[in-house]
C-alpha cells in the first residue's frame, strides 16, 4: 500500500505510509535514554519501512463479518493486506538501579502515605496464563534485548533465583532491585540494572 487511512468496523486503525527512514542515519544496536537528550538519541530500523505493523484491538473485531476500509491515496493492492492473530508466550523486562518506581511504604491514620524510592521490575502474562520458566536473569550489566539478552562480566549469579522464587507459577510478579535479593555491591561506580525474560503458559 502506499499512504492513506483505515478503518475496521467502524473504528479507526489510523494513518499508514510505509515510508522508508533514512540510511544515514545514525541507528544503535541498544537504546539509552540516560543523559542529554537528542532527536536520534534512540534511532532504529535505519534504511527500513518506518512502519510495518498496525496493532488492531481483539476488541473490535466481529465473530464474522468484519468490514475493512480503505482510503487509499496513492494507489496499492488491497488484497496483499492480512490480519494476524498474535499470541504472547512470554514476557520480558529491564529496569536500571537509577530509574526506581515510587511505590507505598506507609501511611498513617490520615491516609497520607510515604513513598520508599526503589526501582522495580515487573512481570506480567496474558489472562489465563502463569509465569511458568525464567528463561533468563542477570542483574548486573545485561546488554541485548528481549529474546536475546546476554549476560556479561559483572553479573550477580543468584540472579536467576531470585527470580523464580517471586515470579514463578504467577500471572504477575514485582522484583525489587534491593540489597536483600541482588548484589548490589558488584561492579562499583556502574550503574547496574536487571533483564528477565520469561515464559507464560
Amino acid at each position: 500500500m502506499g499512504k492513506g487511512l483505515a478503518w475496521l468496523n467502524g473504528e479507526e486503525i489510523g494513518r499508514y505510509w510505509p515510508t522508508e527512514s533514512s540510511k544515514h542515519d545514525e541507528c544503535v544496536q541498544q537504546c539509552d535514554y540516560r543523559g542529554k537528550f537528542s532527536p536520534n538519541k534512540c534511532s532504529t530500523g535505519c534504511g527500513e519501512p518506518t512502519q510495518r505493523w498496525y496493532h488492531v484491538p481483539r476488541s473490535w473485531f466481529k465473530p464474522s463479518g468484519n468490514i475493512l476500509v480503505i482510503f487509499e491515496e496513492k494507489g496499492g493492492d488491497p488484497a496483499e493486506i492480512r490480519f494476524s492473530r498474535r499470541k504472547t508466550t512470554g514476557v520480558c523486562a529491564l529496569v536500571s538501579e537509577d530509574h526506581p518506581s515510587f511505590e507505598p511504604k506507609s501511611s498513617d491514620k490520615y491516609g497520607i502515605q510515604d513513598y520508599k524510592n526503589i526501582a522495580i521490575l515487573q512481570l506480567k502474562c496474558p489472562i489465563n496464563t502463569r509465569i511458568s520458566t525464567v528463561k533468563f536473569a542477570s542483574f548486573g550489566t545485561p546488554s541485548g534485548t528481549c529474546g536475546s539478552y546476554t549476560m556479561s562480566d559483572c553479573h550477580d549469579p543468584s540472579s536467576i533465583s531470585v527470580v523464580e522464587k517471586v515470579c514463578l507459577n504467577k500471572n504477575e510478579c514485582m522484583v525489587e532491585l534491593i540489597e536483600e535479593n541482588f548484589n548490589k555491591g558488584l561492579c562499583p561506580g556502574t550503574i547496574k540494572k536487571l533483564a528477565v525474560e520469561a515464559a507464560c503458559s
